[in-house]
């Protein structure tokens, strides 16, 4: 008999060391989805990254670009300086979606506006040339990469160029989109 007693209260005693087991293992699970909870929702995104890919030389100087990201990553500063016709500089740009939501790039809008012909015609033989994006849709933690030329193209029918080009200087901006 006092065999059986003992075996008995062995079972309950584990059976009270599962329980309180259970019970803190709840708790802490409700502690943390009660922390997932209250996360909130969070839309960011941003450039990140700059890298030179290339660099072509058309005389005897070198070309010189220059692309800093803005500390919030929300702009970023372009300047560049060509000295003769063929010389091209190539950035890549990467724009990553550091938020918690999804999100849709509507565009990258730029100051002066490269696309219109007025600043086509006042850079000029200068062009800037950006990869469009329009569209796209980053997931949280997704990048994705634009592309930035800086070119000085040939004159057409040898017109004369100024014998110094002014550098070139602008801005570039995100504009997206949440998706919830």
């Amino acid at each position: 008999m006092k065999k059986r007693e003992k075996m008995k209260n062995a079972i309950i005693v584990i059976l009270c060391i599962t329980i309180i087991f259970m019970g803190i293992g709840f708790m802490f699970l409700s502690m943390k989805l009660e922390g997932y909870k209250k996360d909130e929702e969070t839309f960011d995104v941003r450039f990140t990254s700059v890298k030179m890919l290339s660099s072509l030389k058309g005389g005897e100087k070198d070309p010189v670009g220059k692309i800093e990201i803005e500390e919030d990553g929300s702009i970023i500063n372009m300047n560049f300086r060509l000295f003769e016709e063929h010389d091209e500089v190539d950035y890549e740009v990467i724009v990553k979606n550091e938020g918690s939501v999804p999100a849709s790039i509507i565009r990258l809008f730029a100051s002066p506006d490269f696309r219109s012909a007025e600043t086509i015609q006042k850079i000029a033989p200068l062009t800037i040339s950006i990869s469009d994006i329009s569209g796209k849709i980053l997931e949280p933690g997704e990048e994705t990469s634009v592309k930035i030329s800086a070119i000085y193209n040939p004159v057409p029918g040898g017109v004369a160029v100024p014998s110094e080009i002014p550098p070139l200087t602008g801005k570039i901006g995100i504009i997206a989109s949440s998706k919830k």
